[in-house]
């Protein structure tokens, strides 16, 4: 695994200057509003990804109602009505996902939330229904039109439910997005009227203005919100609070500084958008959007759609718990050798940098020599001194992994994922987001006990900048390419090295794999 000092398999040298503490001082809070932590998933995404959830339950108990239906128990087989229930959840579900896409402003728009839960399902059953009258019959495609009647029936309700309380959520503050935005320009000031205004039907929560001009040049604040910093200050601050919404509102002749702020916040898994105002003329072939009725530009997505990062966090906790389960007789045993074997704690904890640049302690079986004055700067090498016997075991096997089963469980890491690295890491003796760009990216998703990288043999030691850029592309491969099936694949390819075994030091360049 891609790791380092007591991990050693995959980080460079960092000096003891760089050791990295957690912020611990405080910033003053905004219009008053408790900040809410940036841990976990953002609220607006959460009650996104749970009403398609529900989208998802009311389809499926509609098909169950239509296998029962007596006209259609007389036309289908139990196995057929089955297996075609099974079809038509599937596609209403997909069909919702791609034509009804679960967003706050769809579901603030009472109208929109009433339409989708009407026309997609009709349009699913009615094609559903011609297809089978082609092919079948009249009969048949008249007993498969009852599933659209089931369908909307459950789901016009459930979404009017969803879309009162999102109106509600909204109107509290417990569903307010939070919105920070970039550049202390006469366009901000326009922007953050209009989402001040009374004729946006989405209250926000602005959480300041951030200007990369010095504190001379910039204003105290603008339109009434005050100008908390530059850019770094945004992303220090993203750390302790949550961040949904960065606006870049910059004219696009000022491009260089529009990428700029991009680069420096892409480590934040907030949208980044550009206002598109004024100067700023629309591009024709763009994914745009609209926020308080003005178009903006989308540079940076949401990684993971709706319904996504639901399952994907429903897999790690029920996989992690499992395996944890059947494993914990290995764990035990390997515990009492790593503690006969040599002195010191059964476990090793070292500061790991996650999900949106929070640290979390991320858990190993101990395979050195304690050393308390040993704060994990020199990775592992072949014949290395410091390494104990049962220890140069368990790395082979990857049994001294297996206790960030724990990180998962506690949400801090996943089974699937980019391995997470100390702060400021070093690759030949230069900083690693200088020498690869978009490294900030891949802390947009939770780290994980293995990845994309290290199931194509880069495992090793990070001690070359060919190394270095190998395992990021593959990194931010994983993220462009994201999908269940390559987390299965992922998973099913480390069972296999697991148990063949592999070279815990040395990492083989190899060509490029394709997703």
């Amino acid at each position: 695994m891609s790791d380092k000092g007591e991990g050693g398999r995959g980080d460079a040298q960092i000096p003891r200057a760089l050791k990295i503490v957690p912020p611990s001082g405080k910033v003053p809070r905004f219009q008053g509003q408790p900040a809410p932590p940036a841990g976990g998933t953002h609220p607006v995404a959460a009650f996104c990804q749970f009403t398609a959830f529900l989208d998802l339950v009311c389809l499926a108990l509609a098909c169950f109602l239509w296998s029962e239906a007596a006209q259609v128990s007389a036309l289908f087989t139990p196995l057929e009505a089955g297996l075609v229930a099974a079809g038509m959840a599937s596609l209403g579900w997909v069909s919702m996902l791609r034509l009804a896409p679960t967003s706050l402003g769809r579901l603030l728009d009472m109208p929109w939330a009433v339409a989708d839960a009407l026309l997609v399902p009709s349009f699913v059953g009615g094609t559903a229904a011609l297809a089978i009258y082609a092919f079948v019959g009249s009969a048949h495609a008249s007993a498969l039109m009852l599933w659209p009647i089931a369908a909307v029936t459950l789901l016009l309700p459930c979404r009017i439910f969803m879309a009162g309380l999102a109106r509600r959520g909204v109107r509290d503050g417990w569903l307010r997005r939070r919105i920070a935005v970039v550049g202390a320009t006469d366009m901000s000031s326009r922007l953050i009227n209009r989402l001040n205004g009374r004729d946006n039907p989405e209250i926000v929560t602005l959480v300041g203005v951030f200007d990369d001009r010095d504190a001379t040049r910039r204003p105290p604040e603008v339109a009434g919100v005050h100008v908390r910093g530059d850019i770094p200050a945004l992303c220090e601050l993203a750390t302790r609070e949550r961040l949904d919404l960065i606006i870049i509102a910059l004219p696009l002749s000022r491009a260089l500084d529009i990428l700029r702020s991009v680069q420096q916040v892409q480590s934040l898994t907030a949208e980044v958008v550009v206002l598109l105002d004024g100067d700023n003329s629309a591009p024709q072939v763009t994914q745009r959007s609209i926020i308080a009725g003005q178009p903006v530009l989308q540079l940076v997505r949401q990684l993971l759609p709706p319904g996504a990062l639901l399952a994907k966090s429903l897999i790690d906790f029920v996989l992690a718990a499992l395996t944890l389960v059947l494993v914990s007789p290995l764990l035990l045993i390997a515990a009492i050798l790593v503690r006969i074997e040599s002195p010191g704690p059964v476990l090793f904890r070292q500061q790991r940098v996650g999900l949106n640049g929070r640290y979390f302690q991320i858990l190993k079986l101990r395979t050195l020599t304690w050393n308390p004055d040993d704060i994990g700067i020199h990775g592992v090498v072949p014949g290395d001194s410091r390494l104990t016997r049962v220890g140069n075991i368990l790395r082979i096997l990857c049994v001294d992994e297996l206790p960030q089963l724990i990180n998962v469980l506690r949400g801090e890491m996943s089974m699937v994922g980019p391995r997470p690295h100390v702060a400021h890491m070093l690759v030949g003796g230069q900083p690693i987001e200088e020498l690869v760009p978009g490294y900030g990216a891949r802390q947009r998703i939770k780290p994980g006990i293995t990845g994309w990288a290290q199931v194509n043999g880069l495992s090793g030691t990070m001690n070359d900048a060919g190394m270095a850029r190998a395992v990021i592309a593959h990194d931010l491969a994983y993220l462009s390419e994201w999908s269940l099936w390559l987390d299965l694949r992922i998973l099913a390819r480390t069972l296999v090295i697991s148990v063949f075994g592999r070279n815990a030091f040395d990492a083989q360049l190899r060509e490029w794999r394709g997703l």
